[in-house]
Parts: structure tokens; C-alpha cells; sequence
């Protein structure tokens, strides 16, 4: 009974050390994995730069700020004349569509931007940004810029609003450049219905805003007033005329004589 005990101890401890070696080999693996990229979109073609992630469009908070907007500069595809796009002073919301050549749900995006009858929710202007010529083929993005669509060959944009990957999407508040959300999405109808959010709450922070204006001259107008009044006092008082003094009344008018 003692020697079958002690076997099954003995196994036990074995198992025990097998687990915490395959335990050990898989964390091994996996980290090898990640290093070598494994983990993007099995759809994008070699080079595409198209991360899987949650379609989400993360929104700004009070307890997470998003940088500050910055304007894009690069080139055109093709021709390759710079171009220069105001965000940051514009007073028109934008949004920053990072795309590239490679990714397959980015084609679906490129497609949707060529429609003629797309319309941005709150009348946003569409700017695509995708790397610079040298990571990018300019004649591939040529012919799938759409016309009608500020399209900005810019690494430097990438770096400057830290894209993990395409598609990705940066929405700007107008007249503040503030940014009120980014991230990446799987379709356009994602994309416009977070942005209408963003645009609400927008809204919606811009009314309190201007109601704690109002109320805060309000209160400016009151200790205005009241500073007024205490000058006036001391004047009077320097004056020697004290509250009460007749002069401080208009006389009464005679009363009309009897007739």
C-alpha cells in the first residue's frame, strides 16, 4: 500500500513538471509569434500595415486627452507637388481617413470615398492620409484617389497622430482643432454613426460651455454693480451727504392752485 502511494506521488510530480514545461514552451511561442507580426489581418496582403483590433472609435475625455491636432503636410500622389492641409485653425470639422494600398478592408473605404453622393455627417470635410512615396506606390494610390478628395502622401502625419495601422481614422472638431475621437473601424457606416456621436457630445459640451459663460458674466455684472454703488457711496459720504439727506430725494411738485 506505502509502494503505491509513493507511485502515485512520484506521477503526480511528474505531471506536475510536464504541465509547467508546456505551460512555459507555449507563453515561448506565443512571444515569438507576436515579434515576428503574427496577429494582423489575415486578408491584407505582404506589407499591408492593418493590425486586428476592436472597431471602435475611442472618444476624448476628461481623464484621457487626446493630443492636439496638427496640420498634414506631404505630397500628392502622382504629380508629387506638396500640399499642405489646415486642421488645427480650420472651422470646419475633418476627418483624417489613414489608408493604404495594401489592406483589403481598406479598399472597401477607398470605394465608399469615391462615391459621388457621400455625405460626413455635420458637413465634415474627408482628407485621406496614407505613408509617404517611400513606403507607399504613388501610381497605386493615384488610381484609387478619389477625385473629388484632398488625398495627402505624409509618413510624417502617421508619426504625428501615432497610427498603429490602416485603416485608421482621426475625427477633428472644427473651430477648436480639438480632437474628439480616433481609432479604426471595419466599415463606413461604424465610422459615421461614431462621428455623429462625437458631434453630439461635441455639441452638447459647447452648450455648457457657453451656459457657464453666461452665467459666469452674469456674475461679473453683480460685483460690478455693487462696486458702482460703493463708489457712489464714499463719494456722497465725502460729499457730506449720508443716507436719509433730503437732497438725495426729488422735492415733491406744488400742488396745483384751487380754482
Amino acid at each position: 500500500m506505502v509502494v503505491l502511494v509513493v507511485i502515485e506521488a512520484v506521477v503526480l510530480a511528474l505531471l506536475v513538471v510536464l504541465v509547467a514545461g508546456l505551460l512555459r514552451s507555449h507563453a515561448e511561442i506565443l512571444k515569438t509569434l507576436h515579434d515576428m507580426g503574427v496577429g494582423r489581418d489575415p486578408l491584407a496582403e505582404p506589407g499591408a500595415t492593418s493590425p486586428v483590433s476592436p472597431p471602435t472609435l475611442a472618444r476624448s475625455g476628461a481623464r484621457d486627452p487626446l493630443p492636439p491636432a496638427a496640420d498634414i503636410s506631404g505630397t500628392a500622389p502622382v504629380s508629387g507637388d506638396a500640399v499642405v492641409v489646415g486642421v488645427s485653425g480650420s472651422r470646419q470639422a475633418t476627418l483624417l481617413a489613414f489608408l493604404s494600398s495594401g489592406c483589403i478592408t481598406c479598399h472597401h473605404f477607398w470605394d465608399t470615398f469615391a462615391r459621388p453622393d457621400l455625405q460626413l455627417p455635420g458637413g465634415a470635410r474627408l482628407v485621406i492620409v496614407t505613408m509617404g512615396a517611400e513606403a507607399e506606390s504613388e501610381s497605386a494610390i493615384g488610381g484609387m484617389a478619389p477625385p473629388e478628395v484632398t488625398v495627402v502622401m505624409s509618413s510624417e502625419a502617421w508619426d504625428d497622430y501615432e497610427v498603429p495601422g490602416s485603416p485608421y481614422f482621426v475625427f477633428v472638431e472644427g473651430g477648436t482643432g480639438r480632437l474628439v475621437g480616433q481609432g479604426t473601424a471595419p466599415d463606413w457606416e461604424q465610422v459615421e454613426r461614431l462621428m455623429t456621436q462625437a458631434g453630439d457630445d461635441g455639441a452638447l459640451a459647447a452648450s455648457r460651455h457657453e451656459s457657464d459663460a453666461r452665467t459666469r458674466r452674469a456674475e461679473r455684472r453683480k460685483l460690478d454693480d455693487r462696486a458702482r454703488e460703493a463708489r457712489a457711496d464714499e463719494l456722497l459720504m465725502a460729499a457730506g451727504i449720508y443716507p436719509g439727506d433730503p437732497s438725495l430725494y426729488a422735492a415733491p411738485e406744488p400742488a396745483p392752485p384751487d380754482e
